[in-house]
């Protein structure tokens, strides 16, 4: 049950980051200048976050199988409208509606892993429907920049926007949302659910590790570091995409090792992570305060840093659910608020800047703001008790 709906998850991440490689793509094909292009991930993850409570209540009270379903076809037809929008006002509305079905994914994947898995697999699980996401976007790597050069725009989002609609029917006759003979979850009334939720010291810890390890994850890989490598640092397309392959693929790899540790070593969950935000801010500050070019090695240790990030920031979701078990998806819901907050911030401010004419070096500082801030706060607001 648990391999189905990270199936599911593998489809909603290539959707979510597929702007990574189609940015200058998307740029030529509606007119517009690269910066402006940030709109629609703007929108997208706009929508994503402002979902990310109610779909959290959603996950608690239809349950997984439903949910997925929804997401699924929620993506697939945005990912339609977006393959054939004539117009960019019609490829935001298509953003949007990948956005907001993609809210539905990963929370109901943690409920699929709480539903059918012993608890001290839970952290595992959740690094391994990382690890699975990880799988979907190196999918918008390599594969999707030879899929637009070969195939095209159109043919190539409409074919997974049909996918990913058709993968919804699988969802509603083939997942379960529990063992049968398994209790259902008794719901106690949202507003006062969400407000112990908030309340609860694990789940703000969690907000703050996910704001300071998912949000140069995916700010780089998501949008910003094609355009870097291939604008600001004059890299070929594809030696940028084999830059951002390793960065996913340095993902994939930590997921699993952060995973297994954190269940051997649970105390030490919220210190791997500061460090792990901490390293990121080093790395890029070196970076971008590097006089010239700076190495391209060290351009690349910064991305593959990145990677283990988005790894780390998985930590955040065992974290929060440590200290309120009941909350459910109503605290991935609000853990989700930090990561993705931080990088809808980060990813319009270089955006203003880029359209500036600034560079690259001036508009990635406030990336490097907001990792640093995130930073100090996982350690200003530790988990209570042994997390």
């Amino acid at each position: 049950m648990w391999a189905l709906a990270a199936g599911f998850y593998v489809v909603a991440i290539f959707h979510r980051m597929s702007l990574g490689v189609a940015s200058l793509d998307a740029s030529h094909r509606f007119g517009v200048s690269t910066s402006t292009i940030a709109v629609l991930s703007i929108v997208q993850l706009g929508l994503y976050l402002t979902m990310q409570v109610p779909a959290g209540l959603l996950a608690d009270r239809l349950g997984p199988r439903r949910s997925l379903a929804l997401g699924l076809v929620t993506i697939g037809a945005g990912e339609l409208l977006f393959a054939f929008s004539p117009s960019f006002g019609l490829a935001i509305a298509g953003r949007a509606l990948v956005g907001a079905g993609d809210a539905c994914m990963f929370l109901n994947v943690l409920r699929v892993a709480a539903h059918w898995l012993p608890p001290h697999r839970y952290a595992l699980a959740t690094a391994l429907t990382g690890v699975c996401g990880s799988l979907g976007q190196l999918l918008t790597t390599a594969p999707l920049s030879a899929a637009l050069g070969g195939l095209g725009w159109t043919p190539t989002f409409a074919a997974t926007g049909v996918l990913t609609a058709v993968l919804a029917i699988l969802a509603v006759n083939r997942l379960q949302d529990r063992p049968s003979g398994a209790a259902a979850a008794h719901h106690a009334p949202i507003v006062p659910t969400l407000r112990r939720a908030w309340r609860a010291p694990s789940i703000r810890h969690g907000l703050w590790v996910h704001f300071a390890l998912n949000c140069p994850f995916v700010t780089l890989t998501g949008l910003w570091a094609y355009p870097y490598l291939v604008q600001g640092q004059g890299l070929p397309r594809a030696t940028a995409a084999a830059i951002l392959t390793a960065a996913v693929v340095a993902f994939g790899v930590a997921a699993p090792v952060l995973g297994a540790l954190a269940g051997r070593i649970p105390h030490r969950r919220g210190r791997i992570a500061s460090a792990v935000a901490f390293a990121n801010a080093a790395a890029l500050g070196l970076v971008l305060g590097w006089p010239g070019h700076p190495p391209l090695a060290l351009v690349a240790l910064m991305l593959v840093l990145s990677g283990v990030a988005g790894a780390a920031s998985m930590l955040a979701f065992d974290l929060a659910r440590d200290g309120a078990p009941n909350a459910g998806g109503s605290a991935s819901g609000m853990v989700n608020i930090g990561g993705f907050g931080a990088t809808i911030l980060a990813q319009a401010a270089i955006g203003l800047l880029v359209s500036a004419d600034l560079g690259y070096r001036v508009a990635l500082l406030p990336l490097l703001a907001l990792v640093a801030v995130g930073a100090l706060q996982t350690l200003r607001h530790p988990t209570a008790g042994p997390t």
